[in-house]
């Protein structure tokens, strides 16, 4: 048997199995990418509260809203105890002796 004819066999058989695979593992690669992007989608949806709104209306809005004054309201009471504790910081217990002092 001729070498030249045994390459272009080879050749001709890898292309034919390549187009097979492809023709046949395409449409079991794009179902089980659906399967697996519904499933993440259902996993989503249990982790998150089940709530689905594709479009954010004017209730969800509200309740951003709502959820950033809420935010900004603990902030600002964390950063009120954080000065307020940084004081007591600073201050030195010799110093709480000398105010007695100056005023007895």
């Amino acid at each position: 048997m001729d070498m030249d004819l045994v390459v272009i066999f080879a050749f001709i058989s890898a292309i034919v199995l390549i187009i097979t695979g492809g023709v046949v593992l395409l449409p079991i690669s794009r179902k089980l990418g659906y399967f697996l992007e519904q499933a993440a989608r259902d996993r989503a949806g249990r982790l998150g509260g089940g709530a689905k709104e594709t479009l954010p209306g004017p209730a969800a809005n509200d309740r951003l809203l709502q959820t950033l004054s809420d935010l900004q309201d603990q902030v600002g009471q964390l950063a009120e105890r954080q000065a307020f504790t940084e004081q007591l910081l600073e201050r030195r217990p010799g110093d709480r002796d000398r105010e007695t002092d100056v005023e007895g």
